[in-house]
């Protein structure tokens, strides 16, 4: 493959707060059309400017109300300097101080734009959004913790139009289910991106720390323009007020440092301020712990969340718990400051049988897979409709990664890619996303293969190529092997100028090449989330145009830092943040064992 040169920056916090003024593209030599725009975020134009070598460099986004044709005058220091077709700028030779604002022109004739026109200064690399570290503190066993920065989310919390970010800070004797020992209490920010602290969750001594644990979701539910922030809670919990919920003084913990008593809630908190808004308890109820599949509590507190438009016009909470063994899946509506549980699905029903069990995913996925407006969501192995019940089963069980999209875009319909750790299924598989029957598939390794992605990552194969940790090659739609595997086998990230996706893996992302990878980013100063896993607090599209940012934590933790591409692009999309699928798999990166997000469509 060709090898390209390629630059990056630093996006610091007050980037996504002064990007008021302007709007994206359409009438570029390359475009895109999203196969549906349906999220009811109002965004601004997310504009930056970022200092480069050549000049400044700018992009924003095209939103998926602009006209078709769209072009965009662009202002420096208030002259208009240059009009633009497509979403993304250059001012060669630029002094670094300058300030811009875009506006969109149809017709030959400039509107207004559609927020405040605010000034957007450029940016020097290496600009850090700063956060607060929590405290640490020293179990009751006697053992000193610290924090570090995990996972983030992000939403329009107060209405501008612009993001915020939600951060969960760890402990460092966080635990996997499977390891028994005391862990610190988790704590869950709010940051505007210019550092300002909106409020701090502490979510108690009743919820443990770890990866399977606090699987948080950020999404505007009660359709206000401002969005909530959902996760399970506990007695003890402090909301962003202060205020307790439940009792304040009931410790559950056992010698062994798990919590198996004791009232579960779900609580949904006002994004702004931080305040529950409304809490219910948590469905299922653990029960008898070993109904789940042992007794000492690992696998009674395996949780996974999303948000899904289970009715085609409003998101819902999606709230789950088990996959091993039993998989019970509640759907929730906040609508007018109340939590209403629309539906349960169970694998333990008459209706449903032990054929549902012990099917699920590290993850899930939330899709449109019958393509009827309304959301299902991909479990695994299994499927459930978006009225509640079974839609199908391959039976191939348990697995650490699944991927849903447009990857065989010859194909009718989206297609999931799977992994699978029981040894006697399927390596992996590629099955239609309606039907759940499988396409093709690789024999079984007789070994837990652990990883796999399917992303199209290589321009010489139609479609997504697919890999995965025990099977050789790079796949092509067809399952035919094409040749080397990547370099990594994590998240995917569009980076670059083109219509594929790049290699992101713990803090550097990479080009595929038949030979070789090449890196295109080698971030120093911050470290990746998730041991081994070895992810980004968040990769999305939370800026400029349609390329993703990825954010990591300093390695200090005393910031977030947002990189942001500096290529330019001949390709103009539409915010994949205005793709209802893409926007829903960013809400749920973070649950268990986070996979990157993927769209309902193909860039090609």
């Amino acid at each position: 493959m060709k090898r390209i040169k390629k630059r990056y920056a630093v996006l610091a916090a007050t980037a996504l707060l002064l990007s008021g003024g302007g709007v994206t593209v359409a009438n570029a030599a390359e475009t895109v059309t999203p196969v549906a725009a349906a999220t009811t975020e109002n965004l601004n134009r997310g504009l930056v400017s970022i200092r480069t070598e050549q000049g400044n460099f700018l992009s924003w986004r095209l939103l998926a109300s602009d006209p078709s044709g769209v072009a965009f005058n662009v202002y420096r220091d208030g002259t208009r300097i240059s009009t633009a077709s497509v979403t993304n700028f250059t001012d060669r030779g630029a002094p670094a101080n300058a300030t811009y604002t875009v506006r969109p022109v149809t017709g030959g004739v400039e509107t207004a734009a559609l927020k405040a026109d605010e000034p957007v200064q450029t940016l020097a690399a290496s600009q850090d959004v700063p956060i607060q570290v929590p405290a640490g503190g020293t179990t009751p066993d006697g053992v000193a913790y610290t924090y570090s920065a995990n996972d983030a989310s992000v939403g329009d919390l107060d209405g501008d139009g612009a993001y915020e970010i939600v951060l969960k800070w760890d402990p460092s004797n966080a635990k996997d289910n499977s390891q028994s020992g005391y862990t610190g209490n988790v704590f869950i920010d709010a940051y505007k991106l210019n550092g300002t602290r909106l409020w701090r969750i502490d979510l108690g001594r009743n919820i443990r720390a770890g990866a399977h644990y606090t699987q948080f979701q950020v999404f505007d539910y009660d359709g206000d323009g401002k969005a909530e922030v959902a996760m399970k809670t506990a007695d003890g919990t402090k909301d962003g007020a202060g205020v307790v919920i439940g009792s304040s003084s009931a410790d559950y913990r056992n010698s062994s440092g798990y919590i198996l008593a004791g009232p579960e809630f779900l609580t949904v908190f006002n994004g702004q301020t931080g305040r529950a808004a409304a809490t219910v308890d948590y469905v299922p109820a653990r029960g008898t712990v070993s109904s789940w599949g042992d007794s000492y509590g690992n696998r009674v507190d395996r949780f996974l969340a999303g948000t899904a438009y289970i009715n085609g016009s409003y998101p819902s909470i999606i709230m789950a718990r088990g996959y091993y063994t039993r998989t019970v899946v509640a759907a929730w509506d906040f609508r007018n400051g109340a939590l209403t549980r629309k539906w349960t699905f169970d694998s333990n029903s008459s209706t449903n049988g032990s054929a549902w069990a012990g099917q699920g995913n590290h993850q899930l996925s939330i899709a449109d897979v019958d393509a009827d407006g309304k959301d299902e969501i991909i479990y695994g192995a299994i499927a459930i409709d978006d009225n509640g019940a079974g839609l199908w089963k391959t039976g191939q069980g348990h697995g650490d990664a699944m991927h849903v999209g447009d990857l065989i875009p010859s194909r009718a319909g989206l297609e999931v890619f799977k992994v699978d750790e029981d040894t006697s299924k399927l390596a992996h598989y590629m099955a239609d996303a309606r039907t759940g029957a499988i396409i093709w598939s690789a024999p079984s390794c007789g070994c837990d293969n652990g990883r796999g992605v399917s992303a199209d990552i290589y321009a010489g194969s139609p479609g997504a190529e697919s890999w995965s940790s025990a099977v050789d090659g790079l796949r092509s739609s067809t399952n035919a092997n094409i040749g080397r595997k990547p370099s990594s086998t994590n998240f995917v990230i569009w980076w670059d100028g083109d219509g594929q996706r790049e290699l992101l893996d713990a803090t550097s992302i990479k080009k595929y090449g038949t030979s070789s990878d090449t890196t295109l980013l080698a971030a120093s100063g911050v470290h990746s989330n998730n041991g081994t896993k070895s992810t980004p607090s968040l990769q999305a599209d939370i800026l400029g145009d349609w390329r993703e940012e990825v954010i990591w934590p300093t390695t200090n933790n005393t910031a977030l830092r947002i990189y942001q591409t500096t290529d330019a692009t001949s390709i103009s999309h539409v915010s994949l943040m205005q793709d209802r699928m893409y926007r829903e798999a960013v809400a749920w990166q973070n649950t268990a064992y986070n996979q990157p997000p993927h769209p309902s469509f193909q860039i090609s």
